[in-house]
């Protein structure tokens, strides 16, 4: 009985450990164009984050000025598609507004992307526009994490820093998706 489980223990420490190097092996790397967009974020297992191509074609406002959406409070990586989701339930705005020209983006046929959160759009910043990775512009960019009903979380590219605009219908700041695969 002592032969058997050292033997299960062996072969399930093999198993894991092909497993492990057969990720570390990913064909997708940090700036490489991978499921439609950049890819700025991969784990152990090769799944990630990328961004899309390109930003949307013109600076807009977050949307829903004066409005507190519930659950768009989402800052860590992984709650921009949540904060995404919340926006649209909670957002009657007529016209393109961040979240909902990220919800109805379409790359490679791809269709489930969505306004990162703010320490996705941080990451962004950091892989891809300081590596010089993606086309961004010298400019502000909209997270899906609003503050309060008058504003939201954005990162000035240019900086890195993040920073709160008090005026989510503000038309200058511009807009890039993400997607997870």
């Amino acid at each position: 009985m002592k032969v058997f489980n050292i033997f299960n223990k062996i072969v399930c420490l093999i198993f894991l450990t092909a497993l492990l190097f057969s990720c570390a092996k990913s064909k997708h790397k940090i700036g490489s164009i991978y499921k439609g967009g950049y890819v700025f974020k991969i784990n152990i297992f090769g799944h990630g984050l990328c961004a899309a191509p390109s930003d949307y074609w013109k600076p807009i406002g977050w949307g829903c000025y004066g409005t507190l959406i519930n659950g768009a409070d989402g800052e860590k990586i992984g709650t921009g598609q949540q904060n995404t989701d919340d926006i649209l339930a909670g957002c009657t705005q007529y016209g393109p507004f961040a979240a909902k020209v990220c919800d109805e983006l379409v790359v490679d046929n791809y269709d489930d992307w969505y306004l990162p959160s703010i320490e996705e759009l941080q990451l962004m910043q950091r892989e891809l526009y300081v590596q010089s990775f993606g086309a961004f512009k010298a400019a502000e960019y909209w997270s899906s994490t609003q503050n309060f009903s008058l504003g939201a979380w954005k990162v000035d590219f240019t900086t890195g820093e993040k920073g709160n605009n008090a005026n989510k219908a503000n038309a200058g700041i511009r807009v890039r998706a993400i997607r997870s695969f």
